[in-house]
């Protein structure tokens, strides 16, 4: 049940109907609770309707068969706004541009100075105290690194 809640919920939201189709056929094969609530076929052919069987006035069969072998003639959708659409796109990417130079204008490109990131010369510790107290003070730096770790513990 979880699981048709979520076909429901995503069949609603993709938009293409090709992935549409693709969600609810593999949803119709794999799950037992939808496929039992599908009509048989003998019970989808009683709801089609046949020519004799409708009661009809013939002529409404004779126009709907006459019909049926003309080609139709689908009118075309004219896009009315096309021109403005182009339009604003190309606002929209002229001011992310213009946007994007303006916050980088201040970047340099000549990647990290050497001298602000250089360690002193020397590191000291003179005194530690913690809690009032002396204390012990343990300094390690790895090899060819600039990183200088200090632990520091109380004297028990």
């Amino acid at each position: 049940m979880a699981s048709c809640r979520m076909v429901d919920v995503l069949y609603r939201w993709l938009p293409l109907r090709s992935v549409r189709g693709l969600l609810i056929r593999t949803h119709m094969e794999k799950c037992e609770h939808c496929q039992s609530r599908l009509v048989s076929r003998s019970e989808a052919e009683a709801l089609l309707v046949k020519p004799g069987g409708a009661e009809a006035d013939e002529r409404l069969w004779r126009a709907v068969e006459a019909r049926a072998g003309q080609s139709v003639r689908i009118p075309e959708k004219k896009r009315a706004w096309l021109g403005w659409e182009w339009a604003a796109g190309a606002a929209s990417l002229l001011a992310v541009t213009a946007a994007s130079f303006w916050l980088l204008r201040g970047v340099e490109s000549g990647g990290v100075r050497a001298d602000l990131v250089r360690p002193p010369e020397r590191f000291e510790i003179e005194y530690i105290n913690v809690g009032g107290e002396p204390a012990q003070a343990f300094v390690y730096q790895p090899q060819a690194s600039d990183i200088v770790f200090v632990w520091v513990s109380r004297n028990l």
